[in-house]
This record gives structure tokens, sequence and C-alpha cells, in this order.
């Protein structure tokens, strides 16, 4: 199964989709025990706004400006889009289910799509050749989005578990 071919971005999309709307909807009629905001520390908000920038230049411009490069070579320019379609739908669903459901659904969303798109930027690293420095860009991309994952695992994950260092964070205020 090739992760950059239409048919599977879009089954994954769907899938991917469906599993986060249950998750939020779930979590807010409170039919599952996860918080439904993340209950990060002062600290813990200060790096996720850098992590969100980093993450717009390398996971999101990085990638478009390949794209535009990569335009006439048929291959690389499908495996740009179909990347930068999965990009699209997971923001589009993090900022909608975030405001309609609850807030935790972006833990959630980033970890299905990050998972996706490690597979989409190996496959896409042995599909074709690049000349050396956008290969090396193209590293950085895949280098980020697991270090993307390792961040959703030790930080944002355990911030939406029901009880973390012994007390309850259910009547914690929520952050914007």
């Amino acid at each position: 199964m090739n992760p950059n071919n239409w048919l599977t971005v879009f089954s994954f999309c769907a899938i991917a989709t469906l599993l986060s709307a249950s998750y939020g909807w779930l979590v807010k009629k409170e039919k599952l025990p996860f918080n439904s905001v993340m209950a990060f520390n002062d600290a813990q908000w200060q790096f996720m706004k850098v992590w969100v920038i980093v993450a717009l230049l390398i996971g999101v411009i990085l990638p478009v400006i390949m794209w535009i490069v990569f335009w006439d070579l048929p291959v690389q320019r499908q495996f740009f889009s179909c990347y930068l379609l999965a990009v699209v739908v997971q923001l589009a669903c993090e900022i909608s289910f975030s405001r309609w459901l609850c807030k935790s659904v972006v833990v959630i969303i980033g970890g299905l799509y990050t998972g996706f798109r490690i597979w989409q930027l190996w496959s896409g690293l042995h599909s074709f050749t690049y000349s050396q420095p956008w290969l090396g860009l193209l590293w950085l991309v895949l280098i980020f989005w697991i270090a993307n994952m390792i961040m959703l695992t030790t930080m944002a994950i355990p911030s939406i578990l029901p009880k973390l260092n012994g007390y309850d964070r259910k009547g914690e205020e929520e952050r914007v």
C-alpha cells in the first residue's frame, strides 16, 4: 500500500476524521475518561507556542516550497500534493473539532496524522531521487515529524490522561 496515492490519503483522512470526531464526542459527553483540555504548565504552554511555529515552518511551508519547485515532475508533485492534502485536512479537523467538541482532540488528531505523515515521508524518500540540498531538506521534515511524535507521546498524551501526579485535573481551568 502506497501512502502517497490519492485513494490511500482519502481513506486515511476519512478514518482519522471518524476516529477523532468519535473521541471528541465521547470526551465531551464524558463517556471516555480523558481530559477535555491539555493540562500543560506554563513552561509547556511556552514550548508549545514555539513548537507550533516550527511545525508551520518545517512541516508546512518547506513542503509547499518543495511542491512548487518539483511541480513539473509528476511523481514528486503527487507526493507533495498528497502530503499537503493530509496537512490541510488535519488542520481543518483540529480547528473545527477543538472548537466544536473538546480541545484535547488535537492530541489524538496530531498523533494519527503524524504517524501517517512519517509513513508518507519515508515512502517519498524511497520513491525517487533528489539532488543533495532537497534530499537534506526532506530528511529535515521527516526528522521533525519523528520529533513531533516523541513530543506527543511524552508531553501531549500524558496531558490528557485523567490522572497525572496523583490528582484529578477535571476541575482545572481551561487554557486557550
